[in-house]
């Protein structure tokens, strides 16, 4: 049973870790990776649930009853649930800066759905069941959203064509996978050598294109990235440079002056010998309710209640307390050091305190549980 479940796992990980890797100069928050892996296991439990007052055809025949099955109980309604919880997780949040981004939430969130799956699938077949889903079904599930997350991104990077852009990225997606489930479908129906030999030549040539062709996407997002990313750091820097000129020379650090939405902070340059020389910043957030902000030198204090709260700092080495100052209240510190510019994440919910490998745990016993509550033996095909 152990060695199953770790083979049905095994290629899941490894494509997480590569498109992972893919994002290496501004890398997602894992706290947010791990969270559209959970939204992939929830996809594929609406998936059950709304299919399965439909039933299955667990073995079509002929092509055309084969596409049928494959197009309406696995491509459509699976890449739509997926595309869903994308566009819930990523299309509002700050997260969602760059080109690489919507492949790489588009992966997380369908490699959660292909772990259950291929969990499900390994768990009632053999080691045999295993190796051919991790060399095929688990790679097409990545290879699906590239493609999901290439003009995701394409659609939010470039609103002139969004409309066109979005439509793409839940369609060519479904028309990918409702082939690739047709050609295996039909495969296991044929029994003719020759037809069986040609329509399987047929098949691995189009898989093969199908990976140059995302390939060739995921180096287009990461170079798309880098040329948006350059371009916003050295804007950043001209206006942090003028915001600076107009600072006043010395800053309160107590709770009072949290009552403007104005952060301001300190940094010392690497080549910078003398304290005098640091670089003052200027950061402009938004504050409601009782969340205040309060950054000098090197500490940040701020607070929301029930949310989440992100800020965006400059390299460096950071403590950051997050405080109510309605009741001056301690309720979460953390020490980050950041190697470049990028978001931090504070959380104040009770869910969102708990650790994200734990939450990622829990939502994948629950969906094991609701999977053999609604189907009891096998839904999904790919």
């Amino acid at each position: 049973m152990l060695i199953k479940l770790l083979a049905a796992v095994a290629p899941v990980l490894y494509l997480l870790f590569y498109i992972y890797y893919k994002d290496k100069k501004a890398p997602e928050p894992t706290d947010q990776l791990l969270k559209a892996f959970r939204y992939g296991v929830l996809s594929a439990i609406c998936v059950m649930v709304v299919m399965s007052p439909f039933g299955s055809s667990n073995h079509p025949v002929g092509f055309l009853q084969c596409m049928k099955v494959s197009f309406f109980e696995a491509g459509i309604p699976e890449e739509f649930f997926k595309w869903l919880f994308l566009y819930v997780l990523i299309w509002r949040s700050p997260q969602f800066d760059e080109y690489i981004d919507g492949i790489v939430y588009a992966v997380f969130i369908s490699m959660g759905f292909a772990c259950l799956e291929n969990v499900m699938y390994v768990l009632h077949g053999t080691m045999g069941t295993a190796v051919a889903r991790a060399l095929l079904s688990v790679p097409a599930h990545f290879l699906f959203a590239v493609i999901m997350g290439y003009y995701f991104s394409m659609g939010k990077f470039h609103p002139e064509n969004r409309t066109r852009f979005m439509v793409l990225s839940l369609v060519l997606p479904v028309v990918a996978h409702g082939l690739f489930d047709t050609f295996a479908f039909w495969m296991e129906s044929l029994h003719e050598n020759t037809i069986y030999t040609a329509v399987f030549v047929t098949f691995i040539a189009c898989d093969i294109w199908l990976w140059r062709r995302c390939t060739r996407l995921i180096r287009k997002s990461v170079l798309l990235s880098d040329e948006a990313r350059a371009e916003a750091e050295s804007l950043a820097f001209v206006q942090a440079q003028e915001a600076a000129e107009r600072l006043p020379a010395a800053l309160p650090v107590d709770g009072r002056w949290a009552d403007t939405p104005i952060a301001i902070f300190r940094v010392k340059e690497d080549d910078a010998e003398h304290a005098d020389e640091s670089v003052t910043y200027k950061l402009l957030i938004e504050c409601k309710d009782d969340a205040k902000i309060i950054i000098n030198e090197r500490d940040a204090f701020f607070a929301k209640e029930g949310t989440n709260y992100r800020l965006t700092l400059p390299a460096g080495e950071y403590t950051i307390r997050a405080v109510n100052l309605a009741r001056y209240e301690q309720m979460t510190t953390q020490t980050v050091k950041l190697t470049q510019n990028r978001r931090i994440t504070v959380a104040f919910s009770a869910w969102e305190r708990i650790p994200a490998w734990a939450r990622t745990v829990v939502v994948g016993i629950v969906a094991i549980a609701l999977y053999q509550w609604f189907i009891g033996g096998g839904l999904f095909y790919n």
